[in-house]
């Protein structure tokens, strides 16, 4: 769901009851002609509310000189287009909620971002609760009296799951569905203990509250990274050699996409993986807080081509956001920090050393400490920093490590 489109979804935080978490459910929608025609309408109606809201709006400040307020354009806007009443509310929401934000990025002094002002073709749709209507696995979607809805096949997990709002999707070659479900609200940690977490490209994730360590292999992502550079550069070699509008074009670039959706899944299933293993971790703990360290200073250094290519495909953000809202539903709290500093600072001396190997080694040769696991120390340095303020001389390393690798499961052959 887009960070955009998402005002429905925090008003129904507010409403719903604190024994139930509100979730975002995807899934792709595979979808006859008739629908896909249906779909692709009702995106372009989405459109025309999204261009005329940016032009009603700009144009009365331009004459005026006063901004329309969000209800004045709704009131304009109610029933001249062939959706639901509650979708075209949805993409006035949304306009404005892109104004606010552009207006707090300018106070903090992100003065490149711009008003919206760009007219779309296709616009995603949003149907509110009162547009929705759920029986078993069939979703109807309605889009106004007299107009034929939109009739949606769920998945067996969301059958019987309560749906508060929809969205359809285009992604890639294919229409995806967004569903806002309520789960029950799972079980609250009640410790205090605080555990900091080192984020890294070849181990994922290294874990540890000063005692114990915990380190996620990243490996099994970096080669779907690897395998995913190779295959879409044989595609892109032979879609070029092509013409548009060719057959062979359209059958190479469904190739293409097919393919991209198929190893974006796989990754997502790994992230997703790794997250629910450090969120275990910190459950069987009782952790309470977890401090987690911001690479933005590794990730803008120029170390070559093929250096730079690893570290700008690292999902690094989409790994925080999984850990932060599962973290989040059992009480956990995330919190960023900075990083730098705790990988090459000694434990024992304080000295700072740049490391090139996985075993950290003290540059100071009065010290020489070594025989850590550098990521281990990065995470112990962070936790350090955090609780402290600082690095502590002679601080506690962690006594047990445990590696980890993400477990994949394999697709299941139809007999």
């Amino acid at each position: 769901m887009s960070r955009c489109k998402n005002n429905a979804v925090k008003k129904l935080k507010r409403t719903i009851e604190q024994s139930v978490d509100i979730l975002v459910e995807k899934f792709p929608l595979h979808l006859n002609q008739e629908q896909i025609n249906l779909a692709r309408n009702l995106q372009m109606e989405a459109a025309k509310v999204w261009n005329a809201t940016c032009n009603i709006h700009r144009t009365v400040y331009g004459r005026h000189h006063y901004w329309l307020k969000e209800g004045a354009i709704k009131s304009l806007l109610k029933g001249k287009y062939d959706i639901h009443s509650q979708s075209v509310q949805a993409v006035v929401e949304t306009y404005f909620e892109c104004c606010e934000r552009t207006a707090e990025l300018h106070k903090q002094g992100g003065t490149a971002w711009k008003y919206p002002y760009r007219r779309k073709r296709f616009f995603t749709v949003t149907w509110k609760e009162s547009a929705i209507t759920h029986m078993g696995r069939t979703l109807r979607l309605s889009n106004g009296r007299g107009a034929e809805p939109l009739m949606v096949k769920l998945p067996e997990r969301l059958a019987g799951a309560v749906i508060h709002q929809a969205q359809l999707v285009w992604r890639r070659n294919q229409y995806w569905l967004h569903v806002t479900v309520e789960k029950p609200a799972l079980t609250k940690v009640r410790g205090d203990v605080t555990a900091a977490i080192d984020p890294g490209e070849v181990h994922a994730i290294t874990i540890t509250e000063g005692n114990d360590a915990l380190v996620i292999s990243g490996r099994l992502l970096r080669s779907l990274n690897r395998l995913r550079n190779k295959e879409l550069c044989k595609y892109q070699r032979a879609i070029s050699k092509t013409k548009k509008g060719s057959r062979k074009r359209r059958r190479l670039l469904v190739k293409k996409y097919r393919f991209l959706n198929w190893i974006e899944r796989r990754i997502e299933h790994i992230l997703h993986n790794i997250s629910t293993n450090a969120v275990r971790w910190c459950m069987e703990r009782n952790v309470k807080t977890v401090y987690i360290g911001n690479p933005e200073g590794v990730r803008k250094k120029d170390c070559g081509k093929k250096h730079n290519q690893r570290i700008s495909q690292w999902a690094f953000g989409k790994l925080r956001d999984m850990l932060e809202y599962k973290l989040k539903r059992h009480g956990i709290e995330l919190i960023p920090v900075d990083e730098r500093g705790t990988s090459g600072t000694c434990p024992v001396c304080g000295e700072y050393t740049k490391q090139t190997g996985r075993v950290y080694r003290c540059g100071n040769a009065s010290c020489g400490f070594t025989g850590i696991h550098r990521d281990v120390l990065g995470a112990s340095g962070i936790l350090d920093k955090s609780v402290n303020g600082g690095f502590t001389n002679g601080r506690k390393l962690p006594l047990m490590v445990d590696y980890l690798r993400p477990m994949v499961l394999a697709p299941q052959r139809v007999a």
